[in-house]
């Protein structure tokens, strides 16, 4: 059953991101990602729910937990299961843990999407960077 909610739900997830997207770049068109934003904030704060409902209050079952968890947010936004870890890793008081998963993943993440922009650019494009 886990892995038909984590298809079910995960497809699901893609559509609401999808559509997200398009409406926030129809009425809040700008410089600014407002999309993207949206979607990462909200999926954080949905995780936030399930993991409560699922993990601590047994509200939901385990294989609906991570149907919804993995599924639908992980279609949705893989930036909610970063916030959930940080915020889990704060709460079990490893700061460190929690300041470094943060600084490496924001600076190796963005060197990561330079990188393969460079690389992509100059290999597809006739050697040009």
């Amino acid at each position: 059953m886990k892995l038909f909610y984590i298809g079910a739900f995960g497809l699901l997830g893609v559509y609401a991101r999808y559509a997200t997207g398009l409406l926030a770049a129809k009425y809040l068109a700008s410089p600014f990602p407002h999309g993207t934003f949206l979607i990462n904030i909200v999926g954080s704060f949905l995780i936030g729910v399930a993991y409560v409902l699922g993990a601590e209050r047994s509200v939901l079952s385990a294989d609906l937990r991570i149907g919804i968890a993995v599924g639908f947010l992980g279609g949705f936004t893989t930036f909610s299961s970063y916030s959930l870890e940080i915020s889990r890793l704060i709460e079990e008081r490893e700061l460190w843990c929690a300041g470094l998963y943060f600084s490496l993943s924001s600076i190796l993440g963005i060197l990561g999407a330079f990188s393969g922009l460079y690389l992509a650019r100059k290999f597809f494009n006739g050697g040009a960077a």
